[in-house]
């Protein structure tokens, strides 16, 4: 019997790859399952028993984060580029503008021509845009632990951004901290995988009779938000619940990966050096305590969650509107820092149909819950800034 990783829950899979990284005989490779979700397979015929693939699988109990207090801060990039260019803060490029000042190498998921999402890594600051943005899949981190080590031992400086799991498949395979690593995960929620983003966008570029060449799951042209935009280079349609099913299912937490409903990074410990997300709902006092700034650009929830953490965030504080906060406040609006996304009663029903029918399985249950939609077509027609003023009257009125 091989001593090696075999998958056989997917609720126990992430698919991080630090197996596939691990490897010293290149015997894993990361197979799409019928659902478009990547899992390590073993080629028994390469395995050497080493073992090392179970040693890194970020399910086990031996790789939560500290669980220390974290720092709370909310705040804003100041350079008004950077900030309407990004999906909340700007603080993703803040911290990765100063780690390449250093002449370092910032690791992050871009878009491919088709859509797939890979992470790849930068040492350019004009290419920063490639890594910016929310983008709501699961990216593929192929060979970037490796890479990342590399970097490392030949005495780079590296931030490595990504989901809670992602970093917990670095930092394992790694097997040690490094003084010149920073890593960043993010506020996430879950992923769908990129085959159904990739029919998503066929059947919307038909629908909106636009060629396809960028895509934004968050378009500060709209406000700060989730309206998204896809775009031909010339001219661009707005990509939201109301013409995507995928974007639909993504809001309603009905599509993600097993592992996602399985998730216990909120609750056992952050991963990252700093975590990163949107400030929703923050409170107008908090606002003000910033500074000058315009609540519609967006604004960044920031968890500082080691003494290297707070390091870096010294170092970028000059370019940044930033106040101090708290945990309770920014769990307010953003439930996946206490617990894992929970299954919505459809989503085993349009599993199964989707692994039977694939996308027409999507259009279906879209238009079986046409009411939802209208909902959130009319909550559309009140100005953004409006419905924020009435959340944080109705907070106040809540308690």
């Amino acid at each position: 019997m091989k001593d090696c990783i075999k998958i056989e829950n997917p609720k126990e899979c992430c698919g991080c790859g630090a197996c596939k990284n691990i490897c010293p005989k290149n015997a894993i490779t990361m197979e799409e399952n019928e659902m478009g979700f990547f899992y390590p397979v073993v080629d028994e015929e390469l395995c050497i028993n080493c073992g090392l693939c179970k040693t890194v699988c970020v399910f086990s109990d031996k790789h939560t984060g500290e669980n220390k207090e974290a720092s709370v801060y909310a705040a804003a990039s100041k350079n008004t580029d950077t900030l309407m260019n990004s999906s909340s803060g700007g603080l993703f490029t803040e911290l990765a503008s100063a780690v390449i000042d250093k002449g370092g190498a910032v690791f992050g998921a871009a878009w491919s021509e088709d859509f797939s999402l890979h992470h790849i890594a930068v040492t350019k600051k004009s290419d920063l845009n490639m890594l910016r943005g929310s983008k709501y899949v699961q990216s593929s981190t192929d060979d970037t632990y490796s890479q990342a080590k590399k970097m490392l031992d030949n005495g780079m400086y590296v931030c490595y951004c990504g989901t809670p799991c992602q970093i917990a498949g670095l930092k394992a395979f790694l097997k040690k901290d490094y003084e010149k690593l920073l890593t960043l995960d993010l506020i996430c929620h879950g992923v769908p995988s990129v085959k159904m983003l990739q029919q998503d966008l066929e059947y919307v570029s038909k629908k909106k009779k636009i060629n396809i060449t960028d895509i934004k799951f968050r378009d500060k042209g709209y406000g700060w938000g989730v309206t998204g935009s896809l775009s031909n280079g010339t001219s661009k349609v707005k990509y939201d619940s109301g013409v995507s099913p995928y974007y639909f299912y993504f809001l309603n937490g009905e599509i993600y990966r097993e592992s996602c409903y399985n998730c216990r990074f909120p609750s056992e410990g952050r991963q990252g050096d700093i975590t990163l997300g949107d400030y929703w709902g923050i409170n107008q006092e908090l606002v003000k305590q910033m500074g000058d700034v315009d609540l519609d650009k967006g604004i960044s929830c920031i968890l500082v969650n080691s003494e290297k953490g707070r390091q870096w965030i010294n170092q970028i504080k000059g370019s940044l509107f930033i106040t101090s906060s708290d945990r309770k406040s920014a769990e307010k609006r953003n439930k996946q820092l206490t617990h894992a996304s929970v299954p919505t009663p459809e989503h085993n029903a349009l599993s199964a149909m989707y692994k039977e029918k694939e996308y027409e399985a999507f259009v279906y249950w879209y238009k079986k819950n046409y009411k939802k939609h209208i909902v959130r077509f009319v909550k559309g027609l009140i100005p953004r800034k409006t419905r924020r003023r009435l959340m944080q009257v109705y907070s106040k009125i809540k308690g």
